[in-house]
């Protein structure tokens, strides 16, 4: 943009949950959507303003976004919210940074390409790089993961280990989500379906001590992460699911994450998605640093899914400055406030 103090103009690709979340931040602070694209499907031909539930017409109607031409789009960046895989992704990375777009996806494995697939990476970075344009995972992770890991290890001039826990509620996450993560499932089904299988969510969470590890310096040798079920020690109702869940079946999964490193730091992180089920019990992120001196950083999150999208949208003005190329959310720094944009 010529002026950085100019809204960023944005095109919103996937216009599901946080795709609508998007719109409707972007208009509450006044940026202007030039551009919607969907897969084919109901939300085809409605407008945007109708679809995020702002109750009027913003004047963008939502494209197929396999018919739809990708010429002449006036905008500075493409917020991707599609899924959690580069791979799946990928043919809208390349249709938006082909058409001189900046691309920021909220996505698990966007967030460090290069761990999942080196040669997708390369692929994303090349593009970007010959059309001018930066590439950036973000959201889903950026400060309640990645960034709060840093900070934690801040005041270290010793690091032996870090221990990442944390507890995010599935309860207004999607049904395939849910089932993803094995919800309502017997230990049986868990074992045959989500243990030894990748499914929707398999994998994602390994990423994150990977770039933790790599940001600080270290060069990760290996990391693994397994999958156990969380079970329900009462009854309970799970709205999204439309049904009771009986003592003994899953309420999620937790991930098991261990990671090495060369210079012989270690990462274990536990990390479950589940539905709520204990009394008082709140959506937290904690890390801990063994070292001198030890630390802990917890970040308790009371709008989840609020938290998740604005970090996304408060890294798109980073983003647009960014040199081209892949550039990960740990090269910008810690995520800065939008409320006085």
């Amino acid at each position: 943009m010529s002026d950085k103090n100019a809204p960023p103009r944005l095109v919103v690709y996937g216009m599901g949950q946080y795709g609508q979340y998007i719109v409707r931040l972007a208009t509450q602070k006044g940026w202007p959507i030039v551009a919607a694209y969907n897969r084919a499907g109901e939300k085809v031909g409605q407008d945007i303003g109708r679809l995020a539930g702002l109750d009027r017409d913003l004047g963008v109607i939502v494209q197929d976004c396999e018919q739809a031409s990708y010429e002449g789009l006036n905008a500075d960046i493409g917020v991707v919210t599609m899924t959690d895989r580069i791979a799946e992704n990928f043919p809208a990375y390349r249709r938006l940074m082909k058409a001189g777009l900046n691309v920021i996806c909220h996505g698990g494995e966007a967030i460090f390409p290069e761990a999942t697939d080196p040669a997708l990476a390369h692929e994303i970075d090349t593009i970007a790089k010959a059309n001018n344009v930066t590439f950036t995972g973000t959201g889903i992770w950026d400060m309640s993961r990645v960034w709060a890991g840093l900070l934690a290890t801040g005041p270290c001039t010793e690091i032996k280990s870090l221990f990442h826990r944390s507890v995010t509620n599935t309860e207004g996450f999607s049904k395939a989500i849910l089932l993803g993560t094995g919800t309502g499932m017997t230990i049986d089904e868990f074992e045959e379906k989500i243990a030894g299988a990748q499914g929707s969510m398999g994998g994602l969470y390994e990423i994150v001590p990977k770039l933790v590890l790599s940001a600080l310096g270290y060069t990760v040798t290996r990391s693994s992460e397994r999958r156990e079920p969380v079970i329900l020690d009462k009854p309970f109702y799970c709205k999204t699911l439309e049904r009771e869940l009986a003592a003994g079946l899953c309420a999620g999964w937790r991930g098991v994450v261990e990671a090495e490193t060369a210079e012989g730091v270690t990462a274990t992180a536990h990390m479950e998605a589940r539905v709520l089920f204990r009394d008082g019990e709140v959506e937290h992120m904690m890390w801990a640093v063994d070292g001198m001196p030890r630390s802990r950083v917890t970040i308790e999150r009371e709008d989840s899914s609020h938290m998740t999208i604005a970090s996304l949208f408060n890294r798109i003005r980073d983003v647009i400055a960014a040199p081209p190329g892949i550039q990960l959310v740990t090269q910008f720094g810690p995520m800065k406030h939008s409320a006085l944009d």
